[in-house]
């Protein structure tokens, strides 16, 4: 009888170990399955906040570039001589809103770009007309918002244009959620000017303008070698500079950027 018992308090001892492996192990299973849910929620809310944050870089392009949409006032400020509307402390009047004269610290960074109350943000559409639906189900909670600053980058020159760094923010379904991007657009001189390039000429490269400043040379097309003279040097790269966007990139760290230069 002794040993029966014994027996059986030992059955007892391995059942309640196996019980209490299996709950680990189920407890685990479900934490496992909530983190990874966690993960997808957080990264499908990015791709939303990634989404908002490209419409309004798109948005700020076609502001800088005009449509028929945007005010003659406004469309005034971009070009050779619309530096005057871009301010120090960037522009918050009817026509000037969010135009930022380059500095060190940056506007970008100086400027909370979460703040809704902002009065130097562009809202999205504010100027184009454009729509973006927001605030319910997987959509951003947000309308994005967007600044743009006059900027001259090394080596360029009167007759490659104007150009605008254009940072953007978008929101995820939580306002928490933000990714911000930015982008450098390029607006070739006006017709005429000097350099030959407009938007919307012949229809080359991004945003509506032409892909290059190209002139025409006398029947001497070096591409093709007609002509009975000798085959015309080749352009300087900065004549094959796109009209519109030139290049992006995400500022992934904004956030530390920002708490540094605020004052």
């Amino acid at each position: 009888m002794k040993t029966t018992a014994h027996e059986r308090g030992l059955a007892l001892v391995c059942a309640l170990t196996l019980m209490l492996a299996t709950m680990v192990i189920g407890v685990a299973v479900v934490r496992g399955a909530f983190v990874l849910l966690a993960s997808a929620r957080n990264e499908r809310d990015r791709e939303v906040a990634q989404a908002a944050a490209e419409a309004a870089l798109r948005d700020a392009e076609h502001d800088i570039t005009g449509t028929a949409a945007v005010p003659a006032e406004r469309a005034a400020h971009f070009g050779p001589a619309g530096g005057h509307a871009f301010a120090d402390d960037c522009g918050s009047g009817a026509d000037d809103l969010g135009l930022c004269r380059a500095r060190s610290p940056p506007a970008w960074q100086t400027l909370d770009l979460t703040d809704a109350e902002n009065p130097a943000l562009v809202p999205y559409g504010r100027f184009t007309g454009a729509a973006l639906p927001v605030g319910r189900g997987a959509l951003s909670a947000r309308l994005p918002a967007y600044v743009i600053e006059r900027v001259s980058p090394a080596g360029a020159t009167a007759q490659m244009g104007s150009f605008y760094r254009v940072t953007a923010i978008g929101f995820g379904t939580r306002t928490s959620t933000r990714v911000v991007l930015q982008s450098l657009v390029r607006l070739p001189p006006p017709a005429g000017g000097h350099g030959g390039g407009h938007a919307g000429g012949h229809g080359h490269g991004s945003a509506g303008g032409n892909d290059s400043d190209e002139e025409h040379d006398d029947g001497n097309d070096d591409a093709h070698g007609h002509g009975d003279g000798d085959l015309l040097p080749a352009r300087p790269q900065e004549r094959r500079l796109p009209a519109g966007r030139i290049g992006w990139r995400e500022i992934a760290n904004w956030d530390e950027l920002h708490a540094r230069a605020r004052p």
